[in-house]
């Protein structure tokens, strides 16, 4: 049978996935039969046979379907988990990330229930490699692997965490930045476990401190930012959140972008798991323009405040002071009269702290004074007289900005409307292809042409008609311009909005830049 040993795995595993029970159930005897003939020390070179296998059947499964019917009978992976344990331990450093990925397949594709007989027996082995000397690639994917037991089956993994918590800590400071990301992916899957975080929090900060590489300050960072995020955040001592308010404060002027996004996370979250008078002393200390800040003192302020406002929106809901620091920080870093090579590193940021202000029911409830200046100081971005003033990043999110306002809350956005068409109306044609496309969908939804199936609005031709009577009709030069792109382009745009198969182009989301940042770690 040894000639056949490869065609038979493949054709067992593959009936795993079978619809019919006793088919699923005569599979995994025969499965688990073949596997007792083949000799231990062979084990490894099936690791690729049965690798490859494994994916075809799971890959095979009906929509909807998140397990494999084979992996969740009594003994499910049982007869495969030996020729992973052996190809991790003994294989090949090729052979080793087939095992572990193999093993990360099983981990995924299993109901959690049918894998409590086997957690001892995938976890023992990856940590008693993990210290080895490995290839990136390899440390990586066991890294990934002890992540996702940690997300599955997270009770049955608590007698590890000591050794886990250890092993991510020291992934941190890895050289390869595939590895740190897949450790500080781990470490925020086993930090709600957790029932003492200020230990964690003293070795993350000494760490930031004594890193010399940026992108271990990074990974450390995003650690941080998962304990400040974690459901058992308030357990933290008066000296972690010391340590962690130190941290956000750190760096605050560094051109590193990842950090100063991962920085501003951790700001906000704190500002949410402090009691709010603290709270608010760090934001007006932190994250609010003063007088005679720096444009990099002004950038790292209003990242920290576009964090605040995705992170703990209801602290400024009712305080009509920090909603009046909010439009203040936002007009001075926009400022058309201000002229700086860095003014770009605060006005991009000033710009998505006013988008995402103006989208927050709790921070510019209908009717709100914010909302005027917001949008007025949106609209300098992109207005001819003072649009020389601003670079083409900031004009993009400028136009995103009031296209999102225009299409959420059109109410109010309507005052100045024209103002918001006009302006966009002069990007159309601009040789900045991201800003001329944010331009062409800020004015069809500021026109209200396009279908907004929220609002339960499909578009119709007044707000054109009423835009163009009020720049003079027809005949005037505007009137004119926006008729023509009408006809050639916004048509066709607001079109394509009412297809079936029409996918937004929403970016709307105030936590955009947490899932950003999450989603840049991922696998």
């Amino acid at each position: 049978m040894g000639a056949h040993v490869v065609d038979w795995l493949r054709i067992l595993i593959d009936l795993l996935a079978a619809p019919v029970p006793l088919v699923v159930e005569a599979s995994w005897t025969a499965l688990d039969a073949l596997c007792r003939i083949i000799p231990k020390d062979d084990y490894d070179g099936y690791v690729g046979p049965v690798s490859r296998a494994v994916v075809h059947a799971t890959e095979s499964l009906p929509a909807g379907q998140a397990t494999l019917p084979g992996f969740n009978l009594p003994k499910g992976v049982g007869p495969l988990l030996p020729i992973y344990s052996q190809g991790l331990l003994a294989g090949s450093p090729d052979t080793k990330e087939r095992a572990v990925r193999g093993m990360a397949r099983l981990v995924r594709f299993t109901d959690p229930a049918a894998l409590r007989l086997f957690a001892t027996g995938i976890t023992g082995p990856l940590i008693r490699i993990v210290g080895d000397r490995h290839p990136p690639n390899v440390k990586a994917a066991i890294l990934s692997t002890l992540g996702l037991l940690l997300a599955q089956v997270p009770q049955l993994m608590r007698p590890f965490l000591p050794q886990l918590q250890r092993t991510f800590v020291r992934g941190l400071s890895e050289l390869d930045d595939a590895v740190r990301r897949r450790a500080a992916m781990a470490l925020s899957a086993l930090i709600p476990l957790q029932t003492r975080l200020d230990p964690l929090v003293s070795e993350l900060a000494a760490g930031i401190k004594s890193a010399e590489e940026q992108g271990m300050k990074n990974a450390m960072m995003k650690a941080v930012v998962a304990v400040v995020q974690a459901p058992n955040a308030k357990s933290l001592s008066p000296a972690s959140i010391q340590a962690i308010e130190a941290l956000t404060k750190s760096n605050a002027d560094s051109v590193d972008s990842r950090w100063q996004l991962l920085r501003s996370q951790a700001f906000g979250a704190l500002c949410g798991v402090v009691p709010q008078d603290a709270a608010l002393q760090l934001i007006g200390s932190n994250a609010v323009i003063d007088a005679g800040d720096s444009v990099p003192a002004q950038a790292a302020k209003l990242h920290c405040l576009a964090a605040v406002i995705a992170e703990s929106p209801a602290l400024f809901a009712g305080s009509s002071e920090l909603q009046s620091r909010i439009a203040s920080s936002v007009d001075t870093a926009l400022a058309p009269d201000v002229a700086s090579v860095q003014r770009a590193l605060a006005s991009l940021p000033a710009a998505r702290v006013a988008k995402n202000t103006l989208l927050n029911l709790d921070i510019a409830p209908a009717g709100s004074a914010i909302i005027a200046p917001l949008i007025e100081a949106l609209v300098r971005v992109v207005d001819p007289p003072t649009m020389g003033a601003f670079d083409s990043d900031t004009q993009q999110q400028a136009l995103a900005g009031l296209k999102s306002v225009a299409k959420h809350r059109f109410a109010i956005a309507e005052p100045q409307r024209d103002a918001i068409v006009a302006a966009a109306m002069a990007h159309v044609r601009d040789r900045n292809i991201t800003v001329k496309l944010a331009a062409e969908r800020c004015a069809l939804y500021a026109l209200r042409l396009a279908n907004v199936p929220a609002e339960g609005f499909a578009g119709d031709s007044r707000g054109l008609d009423a835009y163009v009577q009020n720049m003079g009709g027809p005949a005037s030069d505007k009137g004119k311009q926006v008729v023509d792109y009408h006809r050639r382009v916004l048509n066709k745009l607001a079109d394509t909005t009412r297809e079936l198969d029409y996918a937004s182009d929403d970016d709307d989301d105030p936590h955009r830049e947490r899932a950003v940042a999450n989603s840049d770690d991922e696998a």
